[in-house]
């Protein structure tokens, strides 16, 4: 049975797709070594876009049409995702994307994975509330995704008397120089956190300035939507410590089902590499796969959106159910403060899963400064 595995596996995006390539890795051995999927193999065909969004189209097609798979994994930033949606729309293939997003999409050939800001935005925004302040500086990458959930965030302020104190994006690629200059423009004592949705290899860049620039985290956290393990790993040992992330996985989760899948990681890519979200995600969306095509009987792509709708797995991260009417999944948010080892020390889990509401349909525009 192959599938396609669409990844950057180099430039700016590759620390973070090169974490989601190691989780769909681990879940296809994983289910070959168990004998498969009624007897049938898993096997990836692997292509590399290398960042271009032109790329992700052309690979799409190439694995839809040449090497005939029906499913995709692939994907991270949202303009890879719109280049490589109306492909698989037009050919009927299922894409399963696992990366935080800005919510606002639906498609019944995707399986979204990731979080969006509903349960991770929201969460955080509460968090920095209640332990923080009211007054962010946004720093994000020029990206649709950064723009779209600082837009959110900004909404969500406006509505709870918080306050904007700067706003700033810069190209993917920036310089150490030009983070720091936007870094230099904090006033001190004016700022509680700064939100990032900087991208990829850029995260190291931000927090290695930060550091570089005399700010503390523990004094002035960067608080991160797209700072994983992965991320983490690549910073200057005195430029990680102290900064908040929201995610729905940390590697040091304590739980029996955790333990093990964070044991089969670092036995596969090393001790020094740690499963982050990007791993975790296109981890069980793998092994969601393969338990709807057992169910189906095959690859077939109706059978298969089918057996995929309402599905119910127990991840790393903890129970996820895909939503009937959205194809997003319900999660379990975290909030995670960075250690120098590069790990996330959990703060807070949220006592209970939340469904996905990509919309925000449900919500007024308060923060609740409560967290249970």
């Amino acid at each position: 049975m192959k599938i396609g595995v669409l990844f950057s596996q180099s430039g700016m995006m590759g620390v973070t797709e090169n974490a989601h390539l190691k989780g769909v890795l681990l879940a296809c051995e994983e289910i070959n070594r168990a004998g498969g999927i009624q007897g049938r193999m898993i096997d990836p065909i692997i292509l590399d876009p290398a960042g271009s969004d032109e790329k992700y189209a052309a690979l799409a097609t190439e694995l839809l049409v040449k090497h005939r798979v029906n499913v995709i994994f692939g994907a991270c930033l949202s303009t890879s995702r719109k280049a490589v949606l109306p492909v698989v729309e037009r050919f009927n293939g299922i894409l399963f994307y696992p990366s935080v997003y800005e919510g606002f999409e639906y498609s019944p050939n995707v399986i979204y994975g990731g979080a969006v800001p509903n349960q991770v935005v929201l969460p955080l925004l509460d968090y920095l509330y209640q332990n923080e302040g009211r007054r962010i500086a946004l720093i994000g990458s020029e990206t649709l995704y950064a723009r779209e959930v600082n837009r959110i965030v900004k909404e969500f302020l406006a509505g709870s008397d918080g306050k904007v104190t700067q706003e700033v994006y810069l190209p993917i690629g920036a310089s150490d120089d030009h983070f720091q200059v936007v870094l230099s423009r904090l006033e001190p004592g004016q700022v509680d956190a700064i939100i990032s949705t900087v991208v990829g290899q850029d995260s190291v860049t931000l927090y290695n300035a930060f550091c570089d620039v005399g700010l503390d985290g523990q004094a002035l956290p960067i608080a991160s939507l797209t700072a994983t393990e992965s991320e983490i790993a690549c910073m200057r040992p005195e430029a990680r410590a102290g900064h908040i992330s929201a995610a729905s996985y940390f590697s040091t989760l304590r739980t029996p089902l955790n333990e093990t899948f964070r044991a089969a990681y670092l036995a596969r890519f090393g001790k020094d590499c740690e499963p982050g979200v990007y791993s975790e995600v296109p981890y069980w969306q793998v092994h969601m796969l393969a338990d709807a095509a057992r169910q189906a009987g095959g690859d077939e792509t109706d059978a298969l959106l089918s057996s995929l709708s309402g599905s119910v797995f127990k991840s790393p991260g903890g129970d996820v159910f895909l939503d009937t009417q959205t194809n997003h999944a319900t999660l379990r948010p975290m909030i995670g403060r960075s250690t120098r080892s590069g790990q996330f020390e959990i703060l807070w889990r949220s006592a209970t899963v939340v469904a996905p509401d990509p919309y925000l349909v449900s919500y007024d525009r308060t923060v609740s400064e409560r967290m249970s």
